[in-house]
């Protein structure tokens, strides 16, 4: 049962230094993309190597010595819904991670495999202990292995602890840092747009990200929300020009969400038709400097609908502004008022 630790480096690298030997942990948050995130104590002299994923909402966690390989952590920590949430007992747990040490045993040294309860202020959860009969043949052996369940809130975290010396310190404090573990339901100030206002105009930007997008004022000014539905994101915008007539909105988001502008026009449109909503007209696509854009018409009574749906990929982070104007000019003049704000903001890397 010779344990080896299989990981592919991805993600970020976070390396925490012992500098302030006062405060052996530092709480580190990480974010469950749309499910809040999952705080740790961290402790300082550890390397820390992230993975948020999508589908399902996890991220996965690898924690190391800064230097050496005298231990491994390995945590997948997810948000489940309430329906398979309600499945994660304490008594399931503790089942389910008896039947995986029995699983276990047949190539480990212990005869039995004693399941230990892990709690703490919101964490509840089980875990074993194992020594592998085979000796490591390779740098990436462990002989020693501690694994379990725990949940923490709305997320459950499966865990692997893996050592080469039977008596490690750095085991007790991974157990304590998955016990003193916390669950926010809240999105992460890091992954929130923050918007700043001066005399020229807005700056837009999520600090998790690297991009920096300005609007010039103009006659714009900051609107709530009143959409609702997908427009409830931690990193949704909306502003309006009263006097144009114009509408401006969209959010941020990961790179990785975004496919192309053709294939999200489709799914945007089939989603109009099966509404049974009005089809745009005159749609064209177009390159407005970087934005990709489809400009295009919707039919309104007695006037224009003019809009444009852009979109802006760079650095791990995806733009989509929606504009619009809605007025009695000719669809010509409102869409050369749309083109001419495009061409107006500025977006940059920080």
């Amino acid at each position: 049962m010779c344990v080896r630790a299989r990981w592919s480096v991805f993600g970020l690298l976070v390396l925490f230094s012992a500098a302030d030997a006062q405060e052996a942990t530092q709480a580190q948050r990480y974010v469950i993309p749309g499910h809040g995130s999952l705080s740790l104590n961290v402790p300082r002299a550890w390397m820390a190597l992230s993975k948020p994923l999508e589908k399902p909402p996890s991220v996965v966690l690898l924690f190391r010595p800064a230097s050496g390989g005298a231990f491994s952590v390995q945590l997948t920590s997810a948000w489940l819904a309430p329906d398979k949430l309600a499945g994660f007992t304490p008594e399931s747990i503790r089942s389910k991670t008896q039947d995986s040490a029995t699983k276990l045993l047949p190539e480990a040294e212990e005869k039995e495999a004693a399941v230990a309860e892990l709690r703490g202020a919101e964490s509840i959860g089980y875990y074993f202990s194992l020594t592998s009969r085979g000796a490591p043949s390779g740098p990436e052996d462990y002989k020693y292995m501690t694994q379990g369940t725990v949940r923490t809130g709305e997320i459950v975290t499966i865990f692997t602890i893996l050592h080469r010396d039977p008596v490690l310190p750095e085991k007790a404090q991974a157990l304590r840092m998955l016990a003193e573990a916390k669950y926010s339901s809240e999105p992460s100030a890091a992954t929130t747009l923050q918007i700043r206002e001066s005399a020229q105009g807005y700056e837009l930007t999520v600090p998790a990200g690297r991009l920096v997008m300005t609007l010039p004022k103009g006659g714009l000014t900051r609107a709530n929300n009143p959409f609702g539905g997908a427009a409830n994101n931690p990193r949704y915008f909306y502003f309006v020009d009263h006097k144009a007539f114009l509408n401006l909105s969209g959010w941020f988001e990961p790179q990785q969400k975004f496919t192309s502008v053709k294939a999200l026009w489709e799914g945007e449109t089939r989603e109009w038709a099966r509404q049974g909503l009005p089809q745009p007209k005159d749609v064209s696509f177009e390159k407005v400097g970087r934005w990709e854009a489809v400009v295009y018409d919707m039919p309104v009574p007695g006037g224009s609908s003019a809009q444009i749906r852009a979109h802006w990929v760079q650095a791990g982070t995806w733009i989509e502004m929606h504009i619009s104007i809605t007025s009695k000019n000719t669809s010509a003049e409102s869409r050369g008022k749309m083109v001419e704000m495009l061409k107006g903001i500025r977006v940059k890397e920080r």
